[in-house]
């Protein structure tokens, strides 16, 4: 396929790199030059790369977050053409969607999609195909999706080494992220910050690295993930304070059977994770 690549971050470069690397002619935008650049030298980038190039692609990746994909899609919509296949790699969806599908024009179909992998570090320099090996890829449908879409993207996935491949609406999606990524990163942020001692970080071990370790965060791109996505954010930090304070209460009331019986169900909940 002919893919254009809008945004040259750590996914939309790494994205680049694996599927030139399986055959695709890889065309992109970056509002800065110099990935761009770096990109054509290193051979992933086609060299005669520009953005009115969109118009002759198959498929369009926006990897650009939510607002200035929308924004994108704005200036450039006359580069857009019928029967092209639109996609983004977004965090967060319905706001993002239903915004896109009123503006694309008519015989475009768009389907988003979210790989679920990252690093620590972010930009151009980061991209690492390698970390999409075994990682899940959750297609989220819409008004304007078809059957082909799936199709391009199912693609993509097997050629990036992807795993699991799971098919929701934008809703769901969205509740899922909430409480499988955003919470996550919401705990290590605030395990962080509630460190009264100066002593901490002499007195760590596996447990409290491997749960920090995502607070080492993106707070321009997480902040703006987190807002958008305000109403279910709020109702899993909501939930999972209440089963904070379940916690407390049982070891307040030294109810050793109790909290015994909770630990040991959530034992079992995350041993059910590994089998499926």
């Amino acid at each position: 396929m002919k893919i254009f690549i809008v945004g040259l971050g750590i996914i939309g470069a790494s994205y680049a790199e694996g599927l030139h690397r399986n055959g695709h002619k890889i065309y992109a935008y970056n509002r800065s030059e110099r990935p761009i650049i770096e990109g054509i030298k290193l051979g992933f980038i086609e060299s005669d790369n520009s953005i009115e190039q969109l118009s002759s692609t198959d498929l369009v990746i926006l990897a650009l977050y939510p607002k200035y994909n929308i924004e994108f899609v704005k200036k450039h919509l006359e580069l857009f053409k019928p029967g092209q296949i639109v996609t983004d790699v977004s965090g967060t969806k319905v706001w993002m969607m239903n915004e896109l599908e009123k503006i694309l024009p008519q015989g475009i179909s768009y389907t988003s999609h979210h790989p679920m992998a990252g690093k620590e570090t972010s930009g151009f320099d980061s991209r690492d195909e390698k970390m999409f090996r075994n990682a899940n890829f959750i297609i989220v449908t819409g008004k304007r999706s078809l059957k082909r879409d799936q199709d391009a993207l199912r693609l993509i996935a097997n050629n990036l080494k992807f795993g699991k491949i799971t098919v929701v609406q934008a809703k769901i999606h969205d509740e899922l992220i909430a409480f499988t990524s955003q919470l996550t990163h919401v705990i290590a942020v605030a395990l962080m910050q509630s460190d009264q001692l100066k002593e901490t970080k002499e007195a760590t071990g596996d447990s409290f690295r491997d749960l920090t370790r995502i607070a080492k965060i993106n707070e321009v791109m997480w902040s703006e993930l987190f807002l958008e996505n305000k109403d279910e954010l709020v109702h899993k930090i909501n939930d999972f304070t209440h089963e904070l304070q379940h916690v407390k209460e049982l070891i307040l009331l030294e109810d050793k059977e109790s909290l015994m019986k909770y630990l040991k169900e959530a034992k079992e909940k995350r041993k059910d994770f590994d089998i499926h």
